[in-house]
Protein backbone atom coordinates (compact mmCIF):
# COMPACT_ATOMS: atom_id res chain seq x y z
CA UNK A 1 0.00 0.00 0.00
CA UNK A 2 1.69 3.10 -0.90
CA UNK A 3 0.57 6.52 0.73
CA UNK A 4 -1.46 6.50 3.58
CA UNK A 5 -2.11 9.77 3.49
CA UNK A 6 0.39 11.32 6.00
CA UNK A 7 2.86 13.64 3.67
CA UNK A 8 6.66 13.36 3.76
CA UNK A 9 8.74 16.40 4.44
CA UNK A 10 11.46 17.54 1.39
CA UNK A 11 14.57 15.44 3.14
CA UNK A 12 11.96 12.39 3.61
CA UNK A 13 11.32 12.68 -0.21
CA UNK A 14 15.18 12.97 -1.39
CA UNK A 15 15.77 10.10 0.52
CA UNK A 16 12.87 7.98 -0.46
CA UNK A 17 13.90 9.26 -3.98
CA UNK A 18 18.04 8.24 -3.55
CA UNK A 19 16.59 4.59 -2.24
CA UNK A 20 14.44 4.12 -5.38
CA UNK A 21 17.25 4.97 -7.68
CA UNK A 22 19.96 2.85 -5.42
CA UNK A 23 17.53 -0.11 -5.55
CA UNK A 24 17.32 -0.02 -9.53
CA UNK A 25 21.05 -0.43 -9.31
CA UNK A 26 20.48 -4.09 -7.73
CA UNK A 27 20.54 -6.72 -9.70
CA UNK A 28 17.37 -8.61 -9.60
CA UNK A 29 18.42 -11.43 -7.09
CA UNK A 30 19.77 -8.45 -4.41
CA UNK A 31 17.14 -7.15 -2.31
CA UNK A 32 17.55 -3.74 -0.21
CA UNK A 33 17.92 -3.86 3.63
CA UNK A 34 18.14 -1.19 6.31
CA UNK A 35 21.69 -1.33 6.83
CA UNK A 36 22.57 -1.12 3.40
CA UNK A 37 19.59 1.90 3.18
CA UNK A 38 21.44 3.78 5.74
CA UNK A 39 24.88 3.31 4.22
CA UNK A 40 23.73 4.59 0.90
CA UNK A 41 21.74 7.32 2.47
CA UNK A 42 25.19 8.92 4.53
CA UNK A 43 27.30 8.50 0.79
CA UNK A 44 24.41 10.89 -0.34
CA UNK A 45 25.21 13.40 2.81
CA UNK A 46 23.19 12.28 5.67
CA UNK A 47 23.92 11.65 9.31
CA UNK A 48 24.10 8.02 10.52
CA UNK A 49 20.97 9.44 12.49
CA UNK A 50 18.99 11.37 10.04
CA UNK A 51 19.34 8.28 7.67
CA UNK A 52 17.88 5.99 10.01
CA UNK A 53 15.07 8.43 11.01
CA UNK A 54 14.52 9.21 7.19
CA UNK A 55 13.88 5.27 6.85
CA UNK A 56 12.16 4.74 9.92
CA UNK A 57 9.61 7.84 8.76
CA UNK A 58 9.16 6.61 5.97
CA UNK A 59 8.31 3.06 7.11
CA UNK A 60 5.68 4.86 9.55
CA UNK A 61 4.26 6.76 6.52
CA UNK A 62 3.71 3.90 4.32
CA UNK A 63 6.47 4.92 1.58
CA UNK A 64 8.49 2.02 2.46
CA UNK A 65 7.87 -1.31 4.15
CA UNK A 66 9.77 -4.19 5.29
CA UNK A 67 9.43 -7.76 5.08
CA UNK A 68 11.62 -9.59 7.13
CA UNK A 69 14.86 -8.06 6.74
CA UNK A 70 13.94 -6.50 3.62
CA UNK A 71 12.80 -2.81 2.73
CA UNK A 72 10.24 -2.86 0.12
CA UNK A 73 9.46 0.71 -1.76
CA UNK A 74 5.63 -0.05 -3.25
CA UNK A 75 5.40 1.92 -6.44
CA UNK A 76 4.72 5.71 -7.05
CA UNK A 77 0.45 5.97 -8.59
Amino acid sequence: MRDSGTPINSSEEAALEHLEQYVDTLPDDEHLIRADAVAHLMEQGSERADAREHIEQLLLKGYLYEVDDELRIPPRP
